[in-house]
């Protein structure tokens, strides 16, 4: 009974202090480069996160532009035939929170960050 009470607490210690560095303000600073671009029809623009290890991509507004993946450091946006307007694009750190880290999306703002494309 000692022993299964020692481990214990050496688990929950442990896990304490792995989950206090996982939300260091350091860590958890993500960008997109460029943030901002303007794009004409058919034209496209790469763009690329960091601050994390990957990233889960979206956009405001699936008919404006389509994006190459859905996961990974760096997409490609390209903006369709018809249509004008702001598009957003949102990069989410995959794998914030511990677990299976190509599921698990972040819930905290630091975690992402937005690019807005303007069609010309």
């Amino acid at each position: 009974m000692k022993r299964f009470l020692l481990a214990s607490a050496a688990l929950c210690a442990a896990a304490l202090l792995l989950s206090a560095g996982c939300e260091s303000a350091e860590s958890n600073d993500v960008t997109i480069s460029p943030a901002h671009a303007k794009v004409s029809a058919n034209g496209s623009v790469v763009l690329t996160a960091s601050g994390w290890d990957n990233f889960r991509w979206s956009l405001s507004d699936g008919s404006l532009g389509v994006l190459s993946a859905t996961v990974g450091k760096s997409v490609v946006y390209t903006a369709l035939s018809s249509g004008e307007g702001t598009q957003t694009v949102v990069a989410t750190a995959i794998g914030y929170g511990g677990g299976n880290s190509s599921t698990n999306a972040a819930s905290s703002a630091g975690f992402r960050a937005t690019a807005t494309i303007v069609r010309k």
